[in-house]
């Protein structure tokens, strides 16, 4: 797990993946405030404002049509 710094996690807040600048996501499991959620190209983050975020990597994301089904 890679910690965000202060620009990437802005961006992620403001809905915009740090890593490829996508726009769409998926959410994943989740738990109190903290949710996991990855965007259509499959780049993964651990998200919980306040908290700064965490990169987890990559993961298979696919379409389903409309949708975006992702393999947490």
């Amino acid at each position: 797990m890679e910690e965000l710094n202060e620009e990437d996690d802005k961006k992620l807040m403001s809905g915009k993946c740090p890593k490829c600048n996508s726009k769409h996501f998926v959410e994943g499991p989740s738990g109190g405030l903290a949710m996991n959620i990855a965007c259509e190209n499959g780049h993964r983050f651990w998200f919980s404002p306040p908290f700064t975020s965490a990169y987890q990597g990559k993961i298979k994301v696919e379409r389903d049509g409309d949708l975006l089904r992702a393999y947490f």
